[in-house]
C-alpha cells in the first residue's frame, strides 16, 4: 500500500504597510513551529491534529495584522518537494537527538538527567516523521540511568 504523506500548507501574505516586527514575529513563530518553507509565504507541516491548530492560530494572527492566510491539507507535492521535506523535518531532530545522545552519556548526575529528558521531550515535540533515533536517545537514558545507579560515573 502506498499511501501518501499528507501534510497541512499554510499560504500567507502579510500587509504590506506593516511594519518589520509583525515580520519578524511571524517568522519566529514558524521557526519554532519548526515548518518546512515552501517558498515565500508558503509552509508545511505533516498532518496532526497539534500542527492543525498550530496554523489555524497563526493565521488567525496574520488576518488580525490585516493580511491574508489560509491553511489546507493537501496529499502531494512534487515527489522531490516531498523528499526534501522528508528529509527536512528528519534532519532538523536528527542532529538534536544526536547531540543529546553525547550529552546523555556525559551525564554528571540525575540532575542532569532530568534535565537534559526535558529538552528530549522538547526535540520530541518537532519530530513529525518519528524519527528512529528517539529510539536510540531513549535507551542512551536507561543505560546511563543505571550505570548513575550502580555509582558508576564513567
Amino acid at each position: 500500500m502506498d499511501e501518501k504523506q499528507k501534510w497541512i500548507m499554510l499560504v500567507y501574505r502579510l500587509p504590506r504597510g506593516k511594519t518589520s516586527a509583525a515580520k519578524v514575529a511571524l517568522w519566529r513563530k514558524l521557526k519554532k513551529i519548526g515548518v518546512f518553507q515552501i517558498q515565500d509565504s508558503v509552509c508545511i507541516l505533516p498532518l496532526s491534529d497539534k500542527n492543525m491548530e498550530n496554523f489555524q492560530w497563526t493565521a488567525a494572527e496574520v488576518s488580525e495584522t490585516g493580511g491574508d492566510a489560509s491553511v489546507w491539507v493537501i496529499t502531494a507535492i512534487s515527489p522531490d518537494k516531498e523528499k526534501e521535506a522528508r528529509d527536512y523535518f528528519l534532519d532538523q531532530v536528527n542532529v538534536q537527538y544526536q547531540a543529546l545522545i553525547r550529552a546523555v552519556d556525559a551525564a554528571v548526575d540525575r540532575e542532569n538527567l532530568k534535565d537534559l529528558w526535558l529538552h528530549f521531550n522538547r526535540i520530541k515535540s518537532q519530530d513529525y516523521l518519528k524519527s528512529p533515533l528517539s529510539v536510540e536517545v531513549k535507551a542512551a537514558f536507561e543505560r546511563r540511568m543505571a550505570e548513575l545507579a550502580g555509582g558508576n560515573e564513567s
